[in-house]
């Protein structure tokens, strides 16, 4: 199973930061579980959809020839449940970079509630030529970014009725 956890990014700024949305929705699979008659985000989710974040702002510093892998965190704080119906607005920022890899920190919301704060969380770059084709990579950056439509409609021409 693989979860994408970034429903949307609504800006990115390459070497500085980047913010995303994840809506949170009963229908995700994960809910069922964690916990049944209290569903909530588990915190390693929540983890992860920073790290896929930060992997985005990773690729936009470096024009498409890096993606990130999370290495490490220095500390995490859960100040409050994410539940189903809520948007989580994720927002990263980049403190620290070399050529083998970034540090940042970030901020999950709902609304203007801050749910979780996570410090110093380390990155290593990873080429995206070894883990995917990097123009698919641009194309769903390029999705979402809501800069392209991502699809096979994409490339489709337009018919006249």
């Amino acid at each position: 199973m693989r979860c994408l956890l970034v429903d949307k990014i609504i800006s990115c700024e390459p070497g500085k930061h980047i913010t995303g949305i994840k809506n949170v929705t009963m229908s995700e699979n994960f809910l069922q579980d964690h916990f049944p008659g209290f569903p909530v985000m588990p915190g390693m989710l929540q983890l992860e959809a920073v790290a896929q974040l930060a992997s985005w702002l990773a690729f936009a510093t470096s024009k498409g020839i890096n993606k990130a892998a999370l290495l490490s965190v220095a500390s995490i704080k859960f100040k409050e449940f994410i539940v189903p119906g809520d948007q989580m607005l994720i927002q990263v920022a980049l403190t620290q970079q070399d050529e083998n890899g970034m540090v940042c920190n970030a901020t999950i919301r709902v609304g203007e509630t801050v749910k979780t704060e996570i410090r110093t969380i380390r990155l290593a770059y990873e080429a995206v030529a070894e883990r995917e084709a990097p123009d698919e990579a641009q194309a769903y950056f390029d999705f979402l970014c809501g800069t392209a439509p991502l699809g096979a409609y994409r490339h489709a021409p337009v018919r006249s009725l």
